[in-house]
């Protein structure tokens, strides 16, 4: 039963590396266009500058699959389709050559990614360019958290994936965590995290992804690990740190405007965005579809009292396995995520405290979960859990 468990493994890491980190879908850029309002000039240095970006970005993929495919990648897939049999040493073995292989191209990508926000910067008329600014941030973070996020179910979980303006728009929407907060009035107090994340995706983003690399290669290779995971342990901390302070001086100010309740549930979504493999985010998300789409009011009710239960009881478990995984991380250079297996086959000490944390927050979960469920018919399940489902897979 092991051996698909670990081609499943194999496989949804080789999806994941398709995607070039980062990489900025092109139409994304060409909704901008219509976001500025330029002349006819402005536009068509835009636009120039956006085709650039694309065939270069073409070009780099193509010489990325050579190289990939040079260091191994077409025998692992061989392998993972049952053409061919590789035993576990040079499975492994092309696998840390496939990401060594990497490295170069993400760099490329990235310098590819600032000459097109540079390009599109200066054709600004100077009137615009304050107004547009955030603009370009967001498709920084696009470029690269969003990328990243596909991966976040399988990573460490230590902020690569969180952008926390998308987390409060997406909180403050109808049924949403916040419902009832004004954007205009909350959003200003995360420009300067928007501009300290920015720093950091236009540099030690770079060294995050290699350490991301490192790791993954000294786990194959058997040699280095603990350095390794020592290294990005580290590079995880500045990352998760820039969310955390703004995050939670957010937190304060949305106590002050609403009550303490609703500052918890802003960091319970920051929480679940930084380490997903918590799963506390599935029951807010099955009690808000049953608020945006059940009639019966009395249903409705019922589900949003259970929700409210669930958080509170959430809290202290939840802070606990978020202090642990900080703990470990900082002081021990140790990067906990209880969903992928242990390196030896034997878990750690610590890993066992953290999975009996994390299954006493299962346990609150489950338990709402299926109150939420009775109060739906048969069909109404179904229909949730075909709903939720397409939702994950747009998240991922």
């Amino acid at each position: 039963m092991r051996t698909p468990f670990v081609l499943a493994l194999l496989w949804c890491s080789l999806a994941f590396a398709d995607r070039l980190v980062p990489e900025l879908d092109a139409g994304r850029f060409g909704m901008l266009e219509r976001e500025l309002q330029l002349n006819r000039e402005q536009t068509g240095m835009l636009r120039a500058a956006r085709l650039a970006y694309v065939s270069e970005l073409d070009l780099i993929r193509e010489q990325r699959s050579v190289a990939l495919s040079a260091a191994g990648q077409d025998r692992i897939e061989a392998a993972l389709r049952g053409e061919l049999i590789l035993d576990r040493t040079e499975r492994r073995s092309l696998q840390a050559s496939v990401r060594q292989a990497e490295a170069p191209f993400r760099r490329r990508a990235a310098q590819e990614l600032d000459t097109l926000i540079l390009t599109a910067a200066i054709t600004l008329p100077e009137e615009a360019e304050s107004s547009a600014e955030e603009s370009f941030r967001a498709l920084r973070r696009e470029a690269w958290l969003q990328t990243w996020g596909l991966g976040s179910k399988g990573r460490a979980g230590g902020g690569e994936g969180v952008d926390l303006l998308q987390l409060l728009d997406e909180a403050l929407r109808p049924g949403g965590a916040l419902a009832g907060g004004l954007r205009e009035d909350w959003a200003p107090f995360l420009s300067d995290w928007s501009a300290e994340v920015d720093r950091f995706l236009r540099g030690p983003a770079l060294d995050l992804a290699d350490a991301f690399d490192r790791h993954a290669i000294a786990k194959l290779q058997g040699v280095g690990v603990a350095e390794a995971e020592a290294l990005l342990a580290g590079q995880l901390a500045t990352l998760e740190g820039i969310h955390r302070r703004h995050a939670e001086a957010l937190a304060q100010i949305i106590e002050a405007s609403v009550d303490q309740t609703a500052g918890f549930r802003w960091m319970l979504s920051v929480y679940d965005a930084t380490w997903p493999w918590m799963g506390i985010g599935t029951v807010r998300r099955e009690a808000l579809w049953i608020a945006s789409t059940i009639q019966d009011q009395t249903v409705v009710d019922s589900a949003l009292r259970s929700l409210a239960r669930s958080e509170n009881a959430l809290q202290p478990l939840v802070q606990a396995v978020v202090d642990e995984a900080r703990s470990r991380r900082n002081s021990e250079g140790k990067v906990l995520n209880p969903l992928l297996p242990p390196l030896d086959g034997i878990p750690s000490p610590a890993r066992i405290a953290l999975l009996s944390k994390t299954g006493a927050i299962g346990e609150v979960a489950n338990e709402t979960s299926h109150t939420l469920r009775m109060l739906l018919t048969k069909n109404q399940r179904l229909q949730m859990e075909s709903d939720l489902l397409v939702g994950d897979r747009r998240r991922r």
